[in-house]
């Protein structure tokens, strides 16, 4: 079993065109993703390894 480690919930809001917002819809559907599960994978994805095994 994997342990749990605690998260913090962040909320982000950016200004983008609807045209970006589209774009970005049509790219998360593609991984079968929400929009905000996409964002959320494309920030995870360029932490640094080491951040979520330090940070209590």
């Amino acid at each position: 079993m994997a342990t749990q480690e605690s998260q913090k919930e962040i909320q982000i809001s950016f200004r983008t065109t609807p045209e970006n917002r589209r774009l970005a819809r049509i790219e998360a559907a593609k991984c079968n993703m929400s929009l905000n599960e996409w964002i959320k994978s494309l920030v995870e994805s360029k932490l640094p390894k080491s951040t979520s095994s330090n940070s209590k």
